[in-house]
């Protein structure tokens, strides 16, 4: 008995000391962690804008310090509610994942989207970016969309996160599939068109593209957030437009 009691003090003193020291090494990471994620963002930002900031492998090819620089001075960022108004308290630097992707049961909109400006170093062109999110089959599937200065013609999406099936809805992060929006159009005489993913080889105009073979419900997930989102953004929009 007495040897019984030995082994579970021994047991208890051992998983505390690892309690501790996890415990430890998890808040010593948390700033750490807190960048990456920031620095994650930040390249997906200027990657949906054409900035080369990733090698072949899709990994950061810059330094942190490069990737601060760049953003602060070619992007400019803003936040909208979920009316599409300016939500001038907030940065986009300030928001939580949960904030731009959690969309509330009853309205269908999330509390929060940013909204970002580019500027090109050379030409001075500007173009935008939104943030569109939204359930696939599996998971919440993430990706920035850039829009040319008309705000309905797609320059490029990057999908940047999700845990859809490989090989099927893990395909949305595929160049094949990604490249099919750009040039894709919102309007069509001055009309928001509802945009559409249809069966592969099927899209027929400028505001649809091919889907992914055998992942219907994916790509039925990505069609739903992306018309609900650009909704709101559009909203925005129509308010630039009003003041041009």
């Amino acid at each position: 008995m007495r040897d019984q009691v030995k082994v579970i003090g021994f047991a208890t003193v051992v998983c505390l000391i690892c309690s501790i020291l996890l415990a430890v090494v998890s808040t010593g990471l948390a700033p750490r962690q807190a960048r990456n994620k920031a620095n994650d963002v930040k390249s997906k930002v200027l990657q949906v804008f054409g900035v080369p900031v990733t090698d072949e492998k899709g990994k950061i090819s810059v330094t942190p310090e490069e990737l601060d620089q760049m953003f602060a001075e070619r992007i400019k960022g803003i936040v909208l509610d979920g009316e599409g108004n300016l939500a001038a308290d907030r940065t986009v630097e300030s928001l939580t994942s949960q904030e731009i992707n959690a969309r509330d049961k009853a309205t269908g909109l999330k509390p929060f989207y940013p909204f970002y400006t580019y500027e090109d170093p050379d030409s001075g062109a500007k173009q935008y970016a939104i943030h569109v999110s939204g359930k696939g089959l599996w998971s919440t599937v993430k990706a920035f969309m850039a829009l040319k200065g008309d705000l309905s013609t797609i320059a490029g999406i990057v999908f940047y996160e999700h845990q859809e099936t490989p090989g099927l809805g893990g395909e949305v992060e595929k160049p094949f599939f990604q490249d099919s929006f750009k040039g894709k159009k919102w309007k069509a005489n001055g009309e928001v068109q509802t945009f559409r993913i249809t069966k592969p080889g099927a899209a027929d105009n400028d505001h649809c593209v091919d889907g992914i073979t055998a992942a219907t419900m994916t790509c039925r997930g990505v069609e739903s957030f992306l018309n609900a989102d650009y909704a709101v953004y559009h909203r925005y929009f129509e308010q630039l437009e009003a003041t041009h």
